[in-house]
C-alpha cells in the first residue's frame, strides 16, 4: 500500500482485545437492482445503483487485461484532530480480511493477481487490480470488494502489527530530504486546513489511535453512496453489471448522510518561512503559493504557467537557474485538490551554492519580478504538449481511469476532460493573470517566518457549480482501436518477421494493431573490448549528452520536433554500447527515426551541457555520502574488492565516493568525443520493432544508418562474467539522523539463466521472499511481527557466464535491527529445513506465469524481449520453453535446488541506520 501525500498513516496501542469483526457493520441488505445508465463521455459510461454508487465502466474488447478500481471519497482532509493518518492506516487494514475472505493477498495470488494494491491522499483512497482477462477473477474481486466495503476485520489484533508496519512506512519518508522539506511547508502554509497534515500522520498518531475510532472512522466512510466503482479493459459488460447489481446491491444505503470536512483556510496574512536541517542531502529551495481548488477555471492557466516554467530547455527556471549551474534542477508544479491547494516553485542546489542568491532569483522569477514575457511560441509548445497528453490519455484505459480516480474526490469524474478541453484555450493574458493574482509574497510559504510592515491577503475565489463549469464540455477525441493479440509465445513467433538488411543491420520486427497506432522501436549498438573501453573516460555521458541537439536541431529544436511527431526519444550509452528507446505512430515513426538519425550521427556535445552535467553527478555523490545505502555499501566494498582481487581502474572494483568523483572531475568533454569518435557506429546494429509497423521501414532504416560504418573501431567482444566466491562477514554503518534503517543479505552463485536449476531456485526464492504479501518474509517479519513495510529477496541469473546472486532486502526501524536479522535467519533455516510445500509451489507458478504473460502485453516489455531474443539468436520458443521449464517443476526439484545453493551461513550482511551505539 502506498500513500500519496508525504508520509504514510496510523495505527495503535490502546487495550482492546476485539478481533471479531464489526457487528455495526452488518447493513440490512437490501434488494438488488439493476444499474440506471447516466451518462457516456469519451467511451466512458456511468451508472448508478439505487444505494448512491456510482459506476464507470470503460470496456474495451481489444485489451487483454482488466482493472477494477473502486475509489473511496475519504482522505486526510476528513480526519479530526487524533484521527491524523487514519485514512492511511485504514487502507492497509482493508487487505487484513474479513469474515468470508481471511487472507486477501493469498486470494489474490491464488488467482493470479499480482497487481494490486491501495493508495491513499488527502482527498481519496482507492484499492486497484489489475489482472489478465478472467470472467471469474472480475466475479472474485466484484465479490471481495462489495464485502470488505462494510465487513471488513478492522480488528485490535491486526492493528497492532500493522500499527508498526506503516510506523516504518512514515520513517522511510523520513529519510527523504525534499519529501520532509514539503510537509513542513505544507504545515506552515496550511494553518488550519487538514492539507496541511501528511497523508502518513504523525508518529503519535500511527502508535496510539484506539481501534474504536479507527472501526467508527470504517463505518463513517465505507459506503456505497461515498465510492465510485471503475472498471476498464476487457470484460462483458452485461455480465458485469449484473454481477455489480447483485455485490453491491445488496449493501444497503446508511440513512444517516456522509460527513463533510468544513474547515476553510483564510487568506494568508504574511510570508511564512520554514527551516529544516538534517543530516546528508543538498539544499532545496520549496516556495508554495496558495491557489483555487482544481474545479476552478483558473486550474488550466495554472498548469501552463507551471509548464512554461519548468520546460527544458525553455523554461525560465532552468535557464536563469540550471543552465548557468547555479542548481542542479529546477521547476513549478502542483494544483489545487478537492478544496484549494499550493503551487510550489523549487530549485535543488549544488552544495557549494550561494544560497541567498538562489533563494531571490527563485523567487524573483516565480513571482514575475524578472521573469521575462512569454512568447506565443512557448504558449504553443505547451499546448502541443498538452493535446499529445490527452491523446496519451485516451489510447490507455485502464491509465485513463487511475487518473479519474484521482478526480472523483472533486465532485466529478468529466473534469478531467474539461481541463484538456480548457489548457489548449490558455492565453498568455491568462497565464499573466494568474500569475499576478497568486505568486505573491504575502501568499508564499518558503521555510521563515518574518513580520510584514503591511498585510496582503490573497482570497480564494470560490469554484462555480459543476453545472456552470461542466456545460460547454465536449466529447474527447477518438484514437484507433487496437487489436487484441494473445500474449502466448506461438501467437507472438507468428507476428514476428526477421531480416537481415543489405547494410548487415538485423531488423525484428513484431506487427501489432494498437490503440492510437503506437509503434516503439529499440535500436542497439555495440562495440569494443570490455576492459579497453572501461579505461575512457565518459563514455556513459555520449548518450545523455545527445538530448543537448545535433547539427540539424538545436535543443528546443530537437524537443519542438518531438512533440510535433507525437514521439519519445531516449538515449542511454555505456563501455560496451548504446541503446536508442523511440516511441511514436505509425504515420510519425520514419520522420521521428530521421530525426533520431541526425541525433545520433551528428551530436552537438555541447562544453556547457557537459560542464553542466559533471557539477550534477558530483552534486548528487555528495548530497547522497549520509544516505544509508551508499553508507553501507562504503562499508562493504573493500571487502568485495579483496575477494575479487581487484583494484582501481578494473571494471569490476567498486568505487568510493571519492574515487567516483575524482573520475568526474578527470573527465574531460574531448573524453567523451574522442570515445564518440573512435567508437561510435553502426558496425554491429540491431533494431526492434514492435506495434503498427509503418510501410518502408526496413528500407528507412537502411537509408539512414546502412552508411554508419568505422572500420577502424574495435569489433565487439562479449564479456562473459563469472563467478567469484565472496566469503561471510558483517558489516555495520552508522547513518546519523536517519529514522529508517536497511539491511541486505547478499552471497553470489556460480549460476546462469540456463542452468537446470534456475527454474527451480527462481520458484523456490518467489516463495520465500519474492511474492508479494504472501511470500515467507513479508507474512513473517511484517504481516506477524510488523518490523518492517518492506522486505523481499531476489535471485540474479544472467544469460552469459555464471556470476549469478542471492539477496534479501528490508527496511525497518533502527532499534529494530538484530531482531530483524534473527528472524530472517530463522525463516532461512526454516525454509532449509523444511522446504516449501505443493501449495506454495502451485502459488508462485501461478504468479510468475501470470506476470510474464502480463507482460507480453505491454509494448515496452515486448520490444525489449523482442530485442534480447535477437541478441541471444532465440526465438519466441525460447520463452515458450522458459514457461515450460517453470511448470514442469516439481516440490522435490524446488527443494533440492535452494539446499544445494543457498547457504544461510555464507552470506556479507550489512545494515546502515542511526544505531545507538554505547
Amino acid at each position: 500500500m502506498k500513500s500519496l501525500r508525504i508520509g504514510l498513516a496510523a495505527a495503535a496501542l490502546l487495550a482492546l482485545a476485539a478481533c471479531a469483526p464489526l457487528a455495526q457493520q452488518q447493513q440490512q441488505v437490501a434488494k438488488p437492482e439493476a444499474p440506471t445508465a447516466v451518462r457516456q463521455l469519451g467511451g466512458i459510461e456511468e451508472y448508478r445503483l439505487a444505494n448512491g454508487l456510482q459506476v464507470l465502466l470503460l470496456p474495451d474488447a481489444t485489451q487483454t487485461t482488466t482493472t477494477v478500481n473502486i475509489t473511496y471519497r475519504v482522505g486526510s482532509r476528513h480526519e479530526a484532530p487524533g484521527e491524523y493518518g487514519m485514512a492511511h492506516l485504514l487502507e492497509h487494514m482493508l487487505f487484513k480480511g474479513t469474515e468470508r475472505q481471511k487472507d486477501i493477498p493469498g486470494a489474490m495470488a491464488h488467482r493470479g493477481v499480482v497487481n494490486f494494491n491501495g493508495s491513499t491522499t488527502g482527498d481519496r483512497t482507492n484499492y486497484f487490480a489489475s489482472f489478465n482477462a478472467n470472467a471469474d477473477t472480475l466475479a472474485f474481486l466484484l465479490d471481495l470488494e462489495a464485502d470488505r466495503m462494510v465487513h471488513s476485520r478492522v480488528a485490535k489484533v491486526d492493528l497492532d502489527t500493522e500499527m508498526t508496519v506503516v510506523r516504518n512506512e512514515f520513517e522511510r519518508g523520513e529519510n527523504q530530504p525534499f519529501a520532509v522539506l514539503s510537509q513542513r511547508v505544507n504545515a506552515a502554509a496550511f494553518a488550519w486546513h487538514p492539507y496541511g497534515h501528511a497523508t502518513i500522520g504523525p508518529k503519535s498518531d500511527i502508535e496510539n489511535v484506539p481501534i474504536e475510532k479507527l472501526q467508527a472512522f470504517y463505518k463513517r466512510y465505507y459506503r456505497p453512496d461515498n465510492a465510485t466503482l471503475l472498471i476498464a479493459g476487457q470484460f462483458d459488460k452485461a455480465a458485469t453489471l449484473a454481477l455489480i447489481a447483485t455485490d453491491f446491491g445488496a449493501v444497503a444505503k446508511p440513512a444517516v448522510p456522509v460527513p463533510q470536512p468544513y474547515t476553510v483556510e483564510p487568506a494568508q496574512d504574511g510570508e511564512r518561512t520554514v527551516v529544516v536541517r538534517r543530516v546528508g542531502g543538498q539544499p532545496i529551495l520549496l516556495a508554495s503559493y496558495h491557489v483555487p481548488a482544481i474545479t476552478h477555471p483558473d486550474t488550466p492557466a495554472l498548469i501552463v504557467y507551471s509548464l512554461l516554467m519548468s520546460l527544458q530547455p525553455s523554461g525560465q527556471l532552468y535557464k536563469q537557474l540550471v543552465e548557468p549551474k547555479l542548481a542542479v534542477a529546477a521547476g513549478l508544479g502542483g494544483a489545487g485538490g478537492a478544496e484549494p491547494g499550493t503551487t510550489s516553485a523549487y530549485a535543488v542546489l549544488p552544495p557549494d551554492a550561494d544560497v541567498s542568491k538562489v533563494e531571490t532569483l527563485l523567487l524573483d522569477l516565480a513571482e514575475g519580478r524578472t521573469a521575462k514575457p512569454f512568447e506565443e511560441s512557448e504558449l504553443v509548445r505547451v499546448r502541443d504538449i498538452a493535446v499529445n497528453s490527452y491523446r496519451q490519455q485516451m489510447k490507455n484505459p485502464e491509465a485513463l481511469i487511475q487518473q479519474i480516480s484521482g478526480l472523483i474526490a472533486a465532485g466529478d469524474w468529466r473534469l478531467l476532460f474539461q481541463l484538456m478541453e480548457d489548457i489548449p484555450k490558455v492565453t498568455l493574458a491568462d497565464v499573466e493573470r494568474v500569475r499576478n493574482a497568486y505568486f505573491k509574497p504575502a501568499n508564499r510559504t518558503l521555510g521563515r517566518y518574518l513580520p510584514a510592515s503591511a498585510i496582503e491577503r490573497v482570497e480564494i475565489p470560490a469554484a462555480p457549480s459543476l453545472d456552470q463549469r461542466l456545460a460547454e464540455l465536449k466529447g474527447p477525441p477518438k484514437v484507433e482501436e487496437g487489436e487484441q493479440l494473445e500474449p502466448e509465445p506461438t501467437v507472438l513467433e507468428s507476428r514476428t518477421s526477421r531480416a537481415t538488411l543489405p547494410s548487415g543491420i538485423a531488423l525484428h520486427t513484431l506487427k501489432k494493431q494498437t490503440r492510437g497506432n503506437t509503434v516503439t522501436l529499440m535500436l542497439r549498438l555495440r562495440w569494443g573490448e570490455r576492459d579497453a573501453t572501461f579505461a575512457r573516460n565518459g563514455t556513459g555521458m555520449v548518450g545523455s549528452l545527445m538530448s543537448e541537439g545535433s547539427a540539424g536541431y538545436s535543443k528546443q529544436q530537437l524537443q519542438d520536433a518531438l512533440i510535433k511527431l507525437r514521439a519519445s526519444l531516449n538515449i542511454n550509452s555505456s563501455d560496451q554500447g548504446a541503446s536508442l528507446f523511440l516511441s511514436a505512430e505509425r504515420d510519425t515513426l520514419l520522420p521521428a527515426l530521421r530525426v533520431a538519425a541526425d541525433v545520433l550521427r551528428h551530436p552537438l556535445l555541447p562544453q556547457d551541457a557537459f560542464d553542466r552535467e559533471i557539477k550534477a553527478g558530483i552534486a548528487g555523490i555528495e548530497a547522497s555520502r549520509q544516505e544509508p545505502g551508499v553508507l553501507r555499501q562504503e562499508a562493504t566494498r573493500a571487502h568485495y574488492n579483496r575477494a575479487r582481487g581487484v583494484h582501481l581502474g578494473q571494471p569490476d572494483y567498486v568505487m568510493s565516493a571519492d574515487e567516483r568523483i575524482a573520475n568526474l572531475k578527470a573527465t574531460t568533454l574531448d573524453d567523451v568525443k574522442r570515445f564518440y569518435a573512435d567508437y561510435w557506429s553502426a558496425d554491429e546494429v540491431q533494431v526492434s520493432v514492435v506495434g503498427a509497423l509503418p510501410e518502408g521501414l526496413a528500407a528507412e532504416i537502411d537509408q539512414l544508418f546502412g552508411d554508419w560504418k568505422k572500420p577502424t573501431a574495435p569489433r565487439f567482444v562479449r564479456h562473459i562474467p563469472q563467478h567469484v566466491d565472496i566469503p561471510p562477514a558483517r558489516f555495520d554503518a552508522i547513518a546519523r539522523d536517519k529514522a529508517n534503517a536497511i539491511v541486505r543479505l547478499h552471497e553470489t552463485l556460480p549460476l546462469n539463466s540456463e542452468d537446470p536449476d534456475n527454474a527451480a531456485l527462481e520458484l523456490a526464492v518467489h516463495v520465500f521472499g519474492g511474492g508479494g504479501l504472501e511470500s515467507r518474509l513479508s507474512e513473517r517479519v511484517r504481516q506477524k511481527e510488523g518490523l518492517t513495510y518492506g522486505i523481499g529477496a531476489n535471485l540474479s541469473a544472467g544469460f552469459w557466464g555464471n556470476d549469478g546472486g542471492f539477496a534479501i532486502q528490508a527496511s525497518y526501524a533502527p532499534d529494530k535491527r538484530e531482531r530483524v536479522i534473527a528472524v530472517v535467519r530463522e525463516e532461512l533455516a526454516r525454509m532449509t529445513a523444511e522446504g516449501i510445500t505443493a501449495a506454495e509451489l502451485a502459488r508462485a507458478k501461478r504468479d510468475m506465469l501470470e506476470s510474464r504473460k502480463q507482460a507480453r502485453t505491454e509494448l515496452v516489455s515486448l520490444t525489449g524481449t523482442l530485442g534480447t531474443l535477437a541478441e541471444r539468436a532465440q526465438t519466441w520458443a525460447a520463452v515458450q520453453k522458459d514457461d515450460d521449464d517453470l511448470t514442469a517443476v516439481t516440490v522435490e526439484q524446488a527443494n533440492a535446488a535452494w539446499r544445494k545453493h543457498i547457504k544461510p551461513d555464507h552470506f556479507v550482511i550489512s545494515t546502515a541506520g542511526d544505531f545507538k551505539t554505547p
